[in-house]
C-alpha cells in the first residue's frame, strides 16, 4: 500500500489481500502436500530419506570437496563417498547379515517349536511366587505348544510282545484297509485336476507377492542411492534457491531462526544416528559376554531404539528373560546365581547408557540438539501412528522447528500483546 493513500474498505478487497483468510490458505496449502506426501509416499519416501542423507552428510562433502587429493570438486566427493559407503554395506552386511539372520531363525525356530513355550513355563514353576503363576501362565499359554507326538508314542509303546500283538492286528485288517484306500485313491483321481489347479493358483499368488516385494526392495536400493547423489551434487544450488525464495523485508528475522532450526535438527539427527551405532555395538559385545543369547540381533533392535531416549529400556527385561531361559539349559550346579540374572544384563546396560550421557551425546551431539527426550519421544510416536515411516521421518525436525517457533516468535508475540496497554475507550 502506497504512502498517504487511504486503505480500501474491506468490500472492496480481494480474498487473498485479507491476511486471516491469507494465513488459512496457506496453512491450507501446506497440510495438503503433507497429505500429498502421505498419499504418494512410494515416491515420497525414497526422496525424503535421500533428501535427509544429503543434509546429514553435506559438511563432510563440502569439507572433502575441498581436498586436493579428491578430483573434480563435489562430484568426486560425493562419489567417493558412494564408494566408500558402498564397500561398507557390502563388508559389514556379509560379516553381520548372516549371523543376524541365523540368530533371527532361530528364535522363530524356538517360538514355532514350543521349546520357548517349554522354558517359559519350567522358569515360572521355579522362580515364580505361586499366587502369581496362573497370571503370568495366562499370558505364556498364547505361544505354541511343543511336539511331544514323538515322546508320546514313545511312551505309549509297550513290550516287545504286545507289539507283535499289534502287528498280527494290523495285518489281519490290512485287507479291508486296502479297499478303503482304493476307493480314496479314486476321489482323489476325480478331483485331482482341481487341487493341482487351487495349488498352482496359490502358488503363483504367493510367487507374485515375493518378486513384487523383490523388485520394491530393489528400486529403494537403487532410487536413495541415485537421489541423493543429485542432492548432494546440487546442494549449494538447492540452499541458493530456497535463499531466494525468502521475502526481503522478513530476513532479520527468518535467516537466525533457520540457522536455529538447522543446528538443532542437524546436532540431533547426525548426533542420535551415530551414537545409535555405538550403542548397538557395545550392547552386542556387552550381552554376549555375560551370555545373554541373541545378543547381536537383540542388540540392533535396542540400538534402533536407542534413536529415541528412553525407548531403548525395553532392552532390559527382554535380556534379562533371554539369560534366564538360557541358564534353565545348564545343569543347576553351573547356572548362574538368580540376582546375578538380573544384575548382570542391567549392568551392561547402565554402563552404556552412562557411557551415552557422559561421553558420546557431549563429544558426538553437543549441546545443539535444543530437543528434550519428551519432545523426542512424544513426536515420534504422534508421528508414526498417524503417517507411519512417512511421519517418524518428518517428526523430529518439525518437533525441532516448531519448538524454535515456539520459544522465539509466538511466546514473544504472546507477551508483547499481553503487556500492550488497553486502549482507552472512555471518550
Amino acid at each position: 500500500m502506497s504512502q498517504g493513500r487511504p486503505p480500501r474498505p474491506t468490500r472492496d478487497l480481494h480474498l487473498w489481500e485479507i491476511r486471516g483468510i491469507r494465513d488459512v490458505l496457506a496453512a491450507f496449502v501446506v497440510a495438503s502436500l503433507f497429505w500429498l506426501g502421505y498419499a504418494m509416499r512410494d515416491v515420497t519416501v525414497p526422496l525424503l530419506v535421500a533428501l535427509l542423507l544429503a543434509y546429514l552428510f553435506e559438511p563432510l562433502i563440502a569439507w572433502t570437496a575441498k581436498a586436493r587429493w579428491i578430483p573434480f570438486g563435489r562430484l568426486g566427493a560425493v562419489s567417493w563417498l558412494l564408494t566408500i559407503i558402498t564397500v561398507i554395506l557390502v563388508i559389514g552386511l556379509g560379516l553381520l547379515v548372516p549371523r543376524v539372520v541365523s540368530q533371527a531363525a532361530g528364535v522363530v525356530n524356538d517360538v514355532q517349536s514350543g521349546l520357548i513355550r517349554t522354558r517359559l513355563t519350567r522358569l515360572v514353576g521355579e522362580y515364580v511366587p505361586p499366587e502369581y503363576q496362573q497370571s503370568v501362565m495366562e499370558v505364556i499359554l498364547f505361544l505354541p505348544e511343543s511336539d511331544d507326538s514323538t515322546e508320546s508314542a514313545q511312551a505309549s509303546a509297550g513290550t516287545p510282545q504286545e507289539i507283535d500283538a499289534d502287528a498280527k492286528a494290523a495285518h489281519s485288517s490290512e485287507t479291508k484297509d486296502s479297499h478303503v484306500a482304493s476307493s480314496v485313491l479314486v476321489d482323489a483321481a476325480k478331483n485331482s485336476s482341481v487341487d493341482l489347479l487351487g495349488i498352482a493358483g496359490t502358488t503363483g499368488r504367493v510367487a507374485w507377492a515375493v518378486v513384487g516385494k523383490a523388485i520394491a526392495i530393489g528400486m529403494l536400493a537403487f532410487l536413495i542411492p541415485f537421489y541423493f547423489f543429485f542432492f548432494s551434487l546440487h546442494w549449494p544450488g538447492i540452499v541458493k534457491f530456497c535463499n531466494s525464495l525468502l521475502p526481503e523485508t522478513h530476513r532479520p528475522t527468518i535467516v537466525p531462526l533457520l540457522e536455529r532450526m538447522d543446528g538443532a535438527v542437524a546436532g540431533f539427527v547426525r548426533g542420535r544416528i551415530v551414537i545409535a551405532l555405538i550403542m548397538a555395538v557395545l550392547y552386542a559385545v556387552g550381552w554376549a559376554v555375560i551370555g545373554v543369547p541373541y545378543a547381536i540381533l537383540l542388540s540392533i533392535i535396542v540400538g534402533a531404539f536407542s534413536l529415541v531416549p528412553f525407548l531403548g529400556l525395553v532392552g532390559i527385561p527382554v535380556a534379562i528373560l533371554l539369560l534366564a531361559i538360557a541358564e534353565l539349559d545348564l545343569p543347576e550346579a553351573q547356572r548362574m546365581v538368580w540376582w546375578g540374572v538380573l544384575l548382570w544384563p542391567t549392568v551392561v546396560f547402565a554402563i552404556v547408557n552412562a557411557l551415552d550421557g557422559w561421553v558420546l551425546t557431549p563429544l558426538v551431539a553437543g549441546k545443539a540438539t535444543n530437543l528434550d527426550p519428551v519432545t523426542i519421544f512424544v513426536a515420534v510416536l504422534a508421528g508414526g501412528s498417524v503417517m507411519g515411516a512417512y511421519g517418524m521421518l518428518l517428526a523430529i525436525p518439525i518437533a525441532a522447528c516448531g519448538k524454535i517457533l515456539l520459544s522465539d516468535l509466538i511466546i514473544p508475540k504472546l507477551r508483547e500483546l499481553a503487556l500492550r496497554p488497553r486502549a482507552d475507550t472512555s471518550e
